[in-house]
């Protein structure tokens, strides 16, 4: 073979050896490189940012949190080259750092929480790796996980009142929504609500119908409006909203020229009170 042939002969093999390293890195962390300098500045509107760790490694959101990979506490995933009756988890152990001060937190690829909310963040792992084999064990430091960083809708939200006739009831969505609390604070009613999703925007509005019952004080009747935008996903997302009530005082004052107080009749998606008690309005 002439000394040309040799080289050639060099080169594919270098180039056959550099394909099967770039195949078995994208097995591992499956297609997704970590950030260069570990540090994402993220729009306040961007739908999502994916985020891949290895074990020990720590990312940066917009100066604001940090999130490290500490590894993993269990692994009951099923290997892929068996058959299992469960799909089994693995339990994945995080840090998260703001202003100073952190927080251990668990994640989960089966069971939950598979989200975890800090701060303006909502935390989803999409993967871990590398994936069980019978025929294998993965060694702690081999870990590696995908994330998937989202606006957090748990973070405190104002809106307006909504001011409808009796006959626009169409309007009201009735997606499934817990109501674990309800104050009124001045002109402001807060909820915190909760529901599963994760995986798209969810609406929540508040209605006042302005046909009233005229007792004494009067009664107004309002209803929570869900709309899930069809999210199929399961993370039990919290979410706490402050509802401003200044455009209903306004209205009950020129139309029925109440200057004092009403009691607020609130009811759930489900059509029923969220509590037994009316609420007090005091204005």
């Amino acid at each position: 073979m002439t000394a040309q042939g040799e080289i050639m002969k060099y080169i594919r093999i270098l180039l056959i050896a550099a394909i099967g390293i770039t195949f078995l890195s994208c097995e591992r962390s499956g297609g997704l490189t970590s950030p260069d300098n570990h540090s994402l500045s993220l729009n306040k509107d961007f739908d999502s940012a994916s985020v891949h760790l290895n074990n020990g490694e720590t990312v940066e959101i917009n100066k604001s949190i940090t999130i490290k990979f500490d590894g993993v506490a269990s692994d009951s995933r099923c290997p892929e080259d068996a058959i299992c009756v469960w799909a089994g988890n693995g339990e994945v152990n995080l840090t998260l750092t703001s202003g100073g001060k952190s927080e251990k937190k668990i994640i989960n690829t089966t069971l939950e929480p598979r989200s975890i909310s800090y701060g303006d963040y909502l935390i989803e792992i999409k993967a871990l790796y590398p994936y069980p084999r019978t025929d294998r064990k993965i060694n702690p430091e081999d870990y590696n996980i995908d994330l998937t960083i989202k606006p957090n809708d748990t973070a405190k939200l104002i809106k307006s009142v909504i001011l409808i006739d009796g006959g626009s009831r169409s309007e009201i969505k009735t997606d499934m929504l817990n109501i674990n609390e309800a104050i009124v604070s001045g002109d402001y009613l807060s909820f915190n609500a909760g529901y599963s999703g994760g995986c798209a925007k969810h609406a929540i509005e508040l209605f006042a119908f302005k046909e009233i019952e005229k007792t004494n004080p009067a009664q107004v009747t309002l209803s929570i409006s869900h709309d899930a935008n069809n999210d199929m996903c399961e993370a039990y997302i919290t979410q706490t909203i402050n509802f401003d009530l200044t455009e209903l005082k306004n209205f009950l004052k020129s139309s029925y020229d109440i200057q004092d107080k009403v009691l607020l009749i609130i009811h759930d998606t489900s059509g029923r009170p969220i509590r037994d008690a009316a609420i007090e309005y005091s204005f």
